[in-house]
């Protein structure tokens, strides 16, 4: 086990740092600095070393000196992220997230085992397999719950009302990892479908087309807005095919240039979906594979591109397998948009280029990297004291505490001056601290969240998803646009 981390270890280095290698002579001599460090350390160092922790953390930081998206994949992340090309997972079955200290369930799934086992949401899942899970992170936390087929995990939860936790053993079985999150038809528009990948995998392009056959037959759409925000990509062929249901045979989708490869990919298939007049939504958090389809499609002038700026990243990974169940994403080449443009963003100042963290840094409006939408709406920005009650669950805590009680609550549901006055109620004895002029300023950004969240919950996401559709601007956007062109018959 120790030789092969070494063995993993070295063969990183050396597939990397041949990259830059001059001479044999050159990396002889980097190897065996490696190698001499390794040793002092495991000789001298005063406590007993994690050798595996080690290896991997040295992987990881010298892969960082190539670019922000190489990357090293220890086992558990190696299988996370075949799960998620792949399109399911082994676990129980829940929508989990952190608040606070509280590991909160959101929502069980569908006929999951946590479903059939009556989870529900607002549990607190309290310890996994005996660990306490209060210090865990939502990483560990997702990872301790999935394991192999047919396993079993053991977890304790607390509930409202119970004063006791309850225990659960549930046999892990196989989770659906959808890429498409949402399909419906626009609430307010009858003509229009609404169509949001979550990531681009190896069965977003069977899902995609599953799901607009089901808007175009049964609900008879005319159009359709596909949401990549917040989309930060996946699978390079996966982008192709779905920009290929959109665009006539021979079009260009995209092409990659690398030291070992030149590709082109064209659409390859007519009559599928190239009448369809379509409204594409892109932010910040849109990369990769969204861009690629993006891009695409406005310059082949099938779609208007409408929110933000994406993020700028237009470099290709192979993943290349290691020993160990490990696995190394190694930068390979850049892609091109049609117009011949990579979309790459400088990354010289790395805390910028991941967190945005310089204040004089415009992103939308520098020059360099990511998708220009042709409508620009600067809508996915919250007010901060919204955002801090949503990272601490204030509204999904007061939307069950909404549902648990004898109130009748309809898909329709208002926030009136009563409910208000409830959770103003509900801060004070739950001893949450907020300001007073700010609450009433932001009062509409509040009763917004409380309805999607209660209706979310007591319903499903869907309902609540249709509560966000009528207020986003964005959205709004693309609605207008499309009504136009379905009256011009476009």
């Amino acid at each position: 086990m120790k030789k092969d981390i070494i063995l993993i270890s070295l063969y990183i280095i050396t597939s990397s740092y041949l990259l830059f290698s001059e001479t044999n002579n050159k990396w002889d001599e980097q190897l065996y600095k490696y190698s001499e460090i390794f040793s002092i350390i495991k000789k001298h160092f005063p406590k007993k070393i994690n050798e595996e922790k080690i290896v991997f953390s040295s992987i990881r930081g010298f892969l960082k000196k190539l670019d922000p998206h190489s990357y090293f994949l220890d086992p558990i992340a190696f299988r996370s992220m075949f799960e998620d090309q792949s399109g399911n997972y082994y676990g129980i079955g829940t929508k989990i997230t952190k608040y606070g200290d509280n590991l909160t369930i959101i929502a069980p799934l569908k006929d999951s085992p946590a479903y059939k086992l009556g989870i529900k949401p607002g549990d607190i899942i309290i310890s996994i397999n005996g660990k306490d899970a209060r210090n865990m992170s939502l990483d560990e936390a997702m990872k301790k719950l999935r394991g192999s087929k047919g396993t079993y995990v053991n977890i304790k939860i607390i509930r409202e009302g119970i004063n006791n936790p309850i225990p659960f053993r549930i046999k892990r079985a196989e989770i659906p990892l959808n890429s498409i999150s949402y399909s419906i038809v626009h609430p307010e528009e009858a003509e229009i479908g609404f169509i949001s990948i979550r990531t681009f995998s190896n069965t977003t392009c069977e899902e995609f087309k599953h799901s607009l056959d089901l808007l175009i037959k049964k609900g008879n759409i005319k159009a359709l807005i596909l949401d990549l925000r917040g989309n930060s990509g996946g699978s390079l062929y996966a982008a192709v095919e779905i920009s290929d249901f959109f665009l006539g045979k021979g079009k260009l989708i995209v092409s990659i240039k690398g030291r070992n490869t030149n590709q082109y990919f064209f659409a390859k298939k007519n009559n599928q979906y190239e009448n369809l007049p379509i409204a594409v939504l892109i932010n910040r958090g849109s990369a990769s594979a969204s861009e690629i389809v993006a891009a695409a499609l406005q310059y082949h002038k099938k779609a208007t591109i409408i929110g933000r700026r994406s993020w700028g990243k237009g470099f290709v990974e192979t993943v290349h397998k290691l020993s160990l169940k490990c696995a190394l994403a190694l930068t390979t080449a850049k892609y091109y948009t049609p117009a011949g443009k990579c979309v790459q963003r400088d990354f010289k100042e790395l805390d910028d280029y991941f967190f945005f963290l310089n204040k004089n840094y415009d992103y939308d409006k520098n020059i360099e990297g990511g998708v220009i939408p042709d409508i620009y709406i600067k809508n996915d920005v919250l007010p901060t004291p919204i955002v801090n009650f949503i990272s601490k669950g204030i509204f999904f805590k007061f939307s069950m505490n909404l549902i648990n009680s004898n109130l009748k609550i309809r898909k329709n549901f208002k926030i009136d001056k009563k409910i208000i006055n409830k959770f103003k109620d509900f801060l004070k004895k739950n001893k949450i601290e907020y300001n007073q002029t700010e609450l009433e300023h932001y009062l509409k950004n509040i009763k917004y969240e409380i309805e999607r969240e209660v209706v979310s919950n007591k319903f499903s996401a869907e309902e609540g998803l249709k509560i966000f559709l009528k207020s986003d601007l964005v959205t709004k956007k693309a609605v207008e646009i499309l009504k136009h062109k379905i009256e011009k018959g476009a």
